[in-house]
């Protein structure tokens, strides 16, 4: 083969390849340009006085200010440095313009959020608020705005999609808030379900979907004192797509929570605990920081479009949160007269409330060679109910209202969390929070002296009739809502006989309880295994430690599981390839540690048992495919507990009988069948996944992995390399370590929900100790160093401590 010429190679180098070479540098040093100043800088425009923000080693924000203002200016600042396309990309989610970026794809999504209105709700937040709070906004927006303005060089995704961002104001942060309301209490797709399933099954089939709680369940308080047809199959398709596409709400979505007093503790320091679990994205939801200004001494976890810290502590207490998991949702069918443009309430005819929408809808790609789309014209009615969450389907035959807590006029939750960042003690906490509206939480909490307590907090209503676990009839009051559960009458616990409070989004109180909070509690088996673990040891008698409070955190063992296997046992199936597979689960104590095999067998095998117990009866008409993807979505949900009565264990519930154990069922074979049949096709689905029968390979981190999706790059490749992350994982749902996988094919098993972050806090007198890891890293932005930074040591439950004195590296820099 001939040699290029040499004059031919000068030439082609200095005309091609060093112009790549070239522009490959300067987009690497521009895209580096758009990351924050290392070490410490001094914010002077725009501030009473210098303002100093120093980044710790893992990229965390510690600012020290002279005014409070000041401070919630610098918050700003510093989410804008870090994250300014997650706030742009919020802001256009929760005002329903996505389409205007992402195009016809998101048409969908954006409907549902003009819909829902969360602006208009919004709007009447804000006078609600108090002259400090909104200052507080105000100053954040502020912040935000002057990085913005300040022209620097923008992230990736600006540049790819080609756009610029907008101004932040403060019905953007008050409109976020509604969005992580919905995030936690979008239980109206719960209703759907029940109400599409009684279509199908049975009431005795039902119990397996839908249990009745059990009555020796784990209470986080021992008591507390004082229809028509219409296909509702696209809303919950709807929800489905907004779980997936951006994280937003999803079964059991709750975290775990405990405090510990100081009693019980090796210092007398009282402990907290708290990893919150949400939808997971790249980047994190949470932002770590630490502020000092007069009266705002608070460190912890920030939502990124929020000034204050909403799980954390302050000088002088700590708290931590998980979902009530309360219903504070109703769906309402509405009677409309022959025009369609009123509705029917108490036997009076009452016009619509109608506003317009416009929604902008971007060309595909290539843009400059596509014609653009007509934009999208949404007319939103709204009855006394609520917004008409029905209309843009077109295939109901008549109106579906939604009635949330969220969309009330002059929701304070903002207030709430504002005031809880200068709460002093137990009263101060009670009182800040009474403010609180959505999403419904349980807050818990600990001072320097040791105490320890509980608070439900969050608007719930009251109904006249029924629990609003199916659609009500809108036009009769009857099953209307009369009010709210007063704050007076929240759940409430202080310095109980125990010395500790647990909630893992099991029920709050018990079931003679004045008013109805919920049905949708998550099972217990996380709320067991930390009881079981804090009484041991307490029971030790050598005092517990902040260092047992991360121990307990990285538990993956699933009381449930171990329950299963204690009928599993007598029934391991027989043969080569599942003699093997016996051999590694007969000892198995429901441990879903990463490196297990018998956490991979079990897992895949109870799926593939529930798929063989259940389908048949999910499988629905053929002519009614909404419906029946969402009976089939029912079946992996069946908790752990309900599948060991079917596999033998005695109960209370008779389920067996109701499924596979006798002639006629839907299932045509015995559950003892079913199980040996299962675990066959269990064995050949990790044979396909990992291609080796010795099972050495089939350890639950090489079938299960952790999904960190980017909105929008991880749909496209080779984008999708650059900025998503997956790492193998263990856990389950029912574990302390919680990992909630879904099988998707080649993949495996997916994790796309679990803890955001995780935190754990003791205080004693003048004494902190702060301990914390987020679950990918500080930075939204792919070119820092602490984009990812934390993806490993989060999967390995290693901490960081968030000091209230950093040691800031780089050198200081002036603003």
């Amino acid at each position: 083969m001939k040699s290029i010429p040499y004059p031919l190679a000068t030439r082609l180098a200095v005309l091609v390849l060093l112009p790549v070479i070239g522009g490959a540098a300067w987009l690497h040093h521009s895209l580096r340009a758009s990351l924050p100043p290392e070490g410490t800088f001094q914010l002077t425009r725009e501030v009473s006085a210098p303002v100093s923000i120093t980044r710790d080693e893992n990229g965390v924000p510690h600012i020290r200010a002279t005014t409070d203002i000041d401070a919630f200016h610098a918050v700003g600042y510093a989410h804008a440095q870090d994250r300014l396309w997650q706030l742009e990309l919020q802001r256009r989610l929760a005002s329903g313009r996505l389409s205007e970026v992402f195009g016809k794809k998101s048409i969908d999504t954006d409907v549902w959020f003009r819909t829902l209105g969360l602006y208009e709700s919004a709007r009447s937040a804000w006078p609600a608020l108090s002259p400090q709070a909104q200052r507080s906004l105000t100053a954040y927006a502020a912040g935000i705005n002057a990085w913005i303005a300040e022209g620097h060089s923008l992230p990736a995704e600006f540049r790819v999609l080609g756009i610029k961002p907008e101004p932040w104001t403060e019905l953007d942060s008050l409109a976020w808030v509604k969005v992580f309301a919905l995030d936690l209490g979008g239980n109206f797709r719960r209703e759907i379900d029940r109400y599409v399933a009684r279509q199908a099954l049975s009431e005795p089939q039902l119990t397996a979907f839908f249990p009745n709680y059990p009555a020796d369940a784990p209470a986080t308080v021992a008591a507390i004192s004082g229809r028509p047809s219409a296909p509702l199959e696209a809303l919950a398709q709807l929800q489905q797509q907004l779980e997936t596409e951006h994280a937003i709400g999803g079964t059991n979505v709750g975290s775990n929570a405990w405090v510990v007093s100081g009693r019980h503790t090796r210092d007398g320091a009282a402990l907290l605990s708290n990893d919150p679990h949400l939808g997971l994205q790249i980047p994190s939801l949470w932002y770590a920081m630490n502020v000092d200004a007069p009266a705002f001494k608070v460190s912890g976890m920030s939502l990124v479009g929020l000034p204050v810290v909403v799980l954390g502590r302050n000088a002088h207490i700590a708290w931590g949160g998980t979902n009530m998991m309360a219903d504070v949702q109703d769906l309402f069918f509405e009677r409309t007269d022959a025009s369609g443009e009123r509705y029917l309430a108490q036997g009076q005819w009452l016009p619509f409330s109608t506003r317009v929408e416009t929604i902008d809808v971007r060309a595909d790609f290539p843009e400059q060679l596509r014609r653009r789309y007509a934009p999208v014209t949404l007319k939103v009615r709204s009855t006394r109910n609520g917004p008409v969450i029905s209309d843009y389907h077109g295939v109901f035959r008549q109106p579906v209202t939604l009635r949330w807590t969220a969309l009330e006029a002059g929701d304070t939750s903002y207030e709430a969390f504002f005031r809880l960042n200068q709460a002093r003690d137990w009263e101060g906490f009670k009182a800040a929070l009474a403010r609180h509206v959505a999403p419904a939480m349980n807050l818990l909490f600990i001072d320097r002296a040791g105490n320890i307590g509980y608070l439900g907090a969050g608007r719930i209503p009251v109904r006249r009739q029924g629990e609003g676990t199916l659609p009500s009839p809108g036009w009769d009051d009857a099953w209307g809502w009369s009010g709210q559960v007063s704050p007076s009458q929240w759940p409430q616990s202080y310095n109980p006989p125990s010395g500790f409070i647990v909630n893992a989004n099991n029920p709050v109180a018990n079931h003679d309880d004045p008013y109805f909070i919920s049905h949708d509690w998550a099972p217990t088996s996380r709320a067991r295994r930390i009881e079981y673990l804090l009484r041991q040891r307490i029971a030790s008698g050598k005092g517990l430690t902040a260092q047992d409070m991360q121990h307990i955190q990285a538990d993956t063992v699933d009381m449930d599981a171990a329950a299963m296997m204690s009928v599993l046992r007598k029934r391991l199936p027989r043969g080569e390839h599942a003699s093997q597979a016996a051999e590694y689960l007969k000892d198995w104590n429901g441990d879903m540690r990463a490196d297990s095999q018998a956490a991979a067998i079990f897992s895949v095998w109870m799926r593939h048992f529930r798929q063989r117990v259940f389908g048949a009866a999910l499988q629905g008409s053929w002519e009614q495919q909404p419906a029946n993807r969402i009976l089939r979505g029912l079946q992996e949900d069946v908790p752990l507990d309900y599948l060991r009565t079917l596999a033998g264990e005695s109960s209370a519930r008779n389920g067996g009988s109701t499924w596979c154990d006798d002639a006629g069922t839907p299932a045509p074979e015995t559950c003892e069948e079913a199980l040996a049949d299962s675990q066959k096709s269990a064995l050949w689905e990790l044979y396909k996944l990992k291609g080796d029968w010795s099972m050495a390979s089939w350890r639950w981190d090489g079938v299960q992995r952790t999904a960190y999706d980017h909105t929008p790059f991880s749909d496209f490749k080779p984008l999708d390399r650059i900025f998503q992350r997956r790492i193998g994982n263990g856990g389950s749902a029912g574990s302390i370590n919680v990992a909630a996988s879904d099988f998707k094919g080649a993949d495996g098993y997916l994790q796309k929900f679990g803890p955001g972050f995780r935190q754990i806090i003791a205080l004693r007198g003048a004494r902190t100790s702060h301990y914390y890891m987020n679950s990918t890293g500080q930075s939204g932005n792919f070119m820092s160093p602490h984009y990812d930074d934390m993806v490993v040591p989060f999967r390995d439950a290693r901490f960081l401590t968030l000091d209230d004195a950093p040691a800031a590296s780089g050198k200081p820099a002036a603003h």
